[in-house]
């Protein structure tokens, strides 16, 4: 909650960016600075498994730390991380995945996320989806988020269908 947001009739969520994209390599490109982020991933997978590796404006240094769980597994964490590992992790082909991240994006304090995903992988209803479960920070104290970057490391593509979308708020 923030007292500061006008009450103008508007929605709370302005958005930032909307990249239709496929590939390897998927950026939302630099969007307006916001105190609160909400960003939406769905991926459609072609090709061979994907993945998701998180950067924000362009940083590859060790500033990230994870906790992270498949389907109710244990944590597991990471500190000094170069990049996120995403969610949806490993999609297999002809699969898709969706995320969702909420993040805190104020100029001072690391970025706190917390986000959720789920992937259909195999088709039909004798198949469960399956779900990850992730908190993360980028340890950035001087600037706001203002470009994701999602990579992926593996053999497949994201196929057409795949976007990315960023909302913000003050």
């Amino acid at each position: 909650y923030d007292n500061d947001e006008a009450d103008s009739g508007t929605n709370f969520w302005q958005e930032l960016a909307s990249v239709d994209t496929t590939g390897d390599n998927h950026t939302t490109g630099t969007f307006t600075a916001k105190k609160y982020l909400m960003v939406d991933v769905n991926v459609v997978t072609t090709g061979g498994a994907v993945s998701q590796r998180l950067t924000f404006n362009d940083d590859t240094g060790s500033n990230y730390a994870q906790r992270r769980s498949g389907d109710g597994a244990s944590d597991s964490p990471g500190a000094s991380k170069s990049s996120i590992d995403g969610l949806n992790d490993d999609l297999v082909t002809n699969s898709v995945g969706f995320t969702r991240y909420f993040i805190i994006n104020k100029s001072a304090q690391e970025k706190l996320v917390i986000a959720e995903a789920i992937s259909g992988e195999v088709a039909g209803a004798g198949n469960a989806p399956t779900r990850d479960e992730c908190v993360f920070k980028w340890a950035n104290t001087s600037a706001q988020i203002t470009k994701i970057d999602l990579d992926n490391n593996k053999a497949g593509d994201w196929a057409s269908g795949s976007f990315i979308k960023v909302y913000g708020a003050d």
